[in-house]
């Protein structure tokens, strides 16, 4: 999970000062701005930074990203580990680009990577720099555990059969991630806003099941964006790390079960044939989805309306600090009004109604009500 605040974006700036001063005096490479270039000054390459928690690696090269990654804790170490983590690294990405990226699938701390940390004389402190952290529960989890365990009860409840028990559940399911959000999860100890990303869904292409999960997606107090990398398409989540573990898992399940509802859609409506047809039911489902929790928010008292305004001014904040510029992505697909009435319908009678835990094997999160 990818973290983000002030103080951090201070850090991935002295990271990048370092990165510089590691090219240019160590590796004896050309910098242009925000790229450095290879040996042989044809091709140039992305400095690239991101601080996460969720792993037990102090930093990692990701090649797909051409990203350089580094653990939050290193923020405490001294400047002498943080530069030997950073040459690890760099060692990697030079590996990666000087045996031909398209082809090298070698061992990470293969022959190669030895090799070129022995050519910059860089001994065992550097390429023995990736030790694990110690196995411990991180603040995360801990943060984490008592607000899953009430969310947990709350959609258990938003599948029972009485609807007006199911709607409540479900009002003050989302009622709990609105106050977690505002009270504790954004803040640091010295009051330091912090956000989290986490990429999800890797597709070839998007399409409209991808559209549809990312719009039911934003009903948990996530911003959603669509990041395209190395001929391959993901679903970045952003906001607190309650929210991205409940939509990441809310996103695994429906990718699955929107699939369910189609074959049952066609089972009773066999007219419904074709790409046409399948788009618009995904993306009738979501409409009609996202409305169910429009109209329940009218039963929200005037202090949680308030609330809801300011996490989603705090998510758009947040997005606009991630990402530079963001684009917008549109579908110009062909439309079946009968197939999308149809979807809106049973997305407006979808619930999300089982526990969520720490297993990706667990029971199915969704269920449709209709007949």
């Amino acid at each position: 999970m990818f973290v983000y605040s002030n103080k951090i974006y201070r850090y991935i700036k002295e990271i990048k000062l370092a990165i510089r001063e590691i090219l240019t005096n160590e590796i004896k490479v050309r910098i242009n701005g925000e790229r450095f270039f290879d040996s042989n000054q044809r091709n140039s390459y992305p400095i690239s930074v991101v601080i996460y928690n969720d792993s037990r690696k102090l930093g990692y090269f990701d090649p797909e990203f051409y990203q350089l990654g580094f653990h939050e804790c290193l923020m405490q170490g001294s400047r002498e580990q943080l530069h030997n983590v950073v040459r690890h690294e760099l060692a990697h990405y030079m590996v990666f680009i000087n045996n031909n990226s398209s082809q090298f699938h070698g061992h990470p701390h293969s022959p190669e990577f030895r090799a070129f940390c022995m050519r910059m004389e860089w001994g065992p402190e550097v390429y023995s720099a990736t030790m694990h952290l110690e196995e411990s529960q991180s603040f995360l989890e801990q943060e984490q555990s008592s607000v899953f365990r009430k969310v947990q009860k709350l959609m258990a409840l938003s599948g029972s059969s009485n609807q007006n028990e199911a709607e409540q559940a479900m009002i003050k399911s989302q009622q709990l991630l609105l106050k977690h959000n505002i009270e504790s999860t954004f803040l640091t100890d010295d009051g330091d806003e912090k956000i989290f990303l986490k990429r999800i869904m890797k597709q070839k292409r998007i399409n409209a099941k991808m559209q549809a999960i990312a719009k039911i997606l934003e009903t948990y107090f996530v911003n959603i964006v669509f990041s395209r990398s190395q001929g391959f398409i993901y679903l970045e989540i952003l906001g607190s790390a309650v929210n991205l573990e409940i939509a990441e898992y809310v996103a695994d399940f429906l990718h699955t079960e929107l699939e369910n509802l189609w074959s049952f859609a066609q089972f009773k409506h066999t007219q419904l044939k074709g790409a046409t047809a399948k788009n618009s039911f995904f993306l009738g489902i979501a409409r009609g989805y996202c409305d169910k929790i429009n109209f329940l928010k009218k039963e929200y008292v005037a202090e949680t309306k308030n609330a809801l305004m300011i996490i989603e001014k705090k998510l758009m904040d947040a997005a606009d600090k991630v990402y530079s510029r963001l684009k917008q992505t549109r579908s110009h697909a062909n439309f079946c009004p009968t197939s999308s009435a149809l979807g809106e319908k049973m997305g407006r009678e979808l619930q999300i109604n089982s526990a969520i835990n720490s297993s990706k094997n667990s029971s199915a999160l969704i269920s449709y009500s209709g007949a």
